[in-house]
């Protein structure tokens, strides 16, 4: 079984993306209701992403370039209302038998947590990260496989 994440910038450049093994463990969560007149009308779905990658394969910083490719980079960007960078259309997909098994689609991704650690003795940078769509975007996640409505009996 394989997990891998694409992160694309809406001002377009090379996406972020994990393949190969990199993810090590994905967890998604919904706690919203279904029922709008239930306890909460708190909506949240997030992406929680555990990864170990080699630090050999980590792309260099290079002082004065484009660096918004980099998870660091786009983990650390400051809110701004302006900014085409700040939300980015996140994918995951879970992969079994060359069969995909699940695909979730965020388009306005943000970074809710991130953090890291490196292992220079076995030169390994594990990573945390927490996604969340924007609020106002929550009816434009995309899910695969599509549940269908389950009927009702009278």
């Amino acid at each position: 079984m394989s997990i891998s994440l694409r992160i694309e910038r809406k001002s377009g450049g090379e996406p972020i993306e994990f393949v190969n093994g990199e993810i090590t463990g994905f967890t998604y969560m919904n706690n919203s209701a279904k029922n709008l007149s239930a306890k909460s009308s708190v909506l949240a779905h997030s992406l929680h992403i555990r990864s170990k990658i080699p630090l050999h394969s980590l792309p260099s910083v290079i002082d004065n370039a484009d660096n918004t490719n980099m998870l660091y980079t786009w983990a650390n960007t400051e809110y701004k209302p302006d900014s085409e960078d700040y939300y980015r259309k996140c994918n995951i997909q879970i992969v079994r038998n060359e069969n995909t098994i699940r695909e979730i689609t965020f388009t306005h991704a943000y970074v809710e947590k991130y953090q890291e650690q490196m292992d220079t003795s076995k030169e390994i940078l594990e990573f945390e990260l927490v996604l969340k769509q924007k609020e106002d975007q929550l009816g434009k996640i995309q899910y695969s496989p599509q549940l269908e409505p389950k009927e009702t009996r009278e």
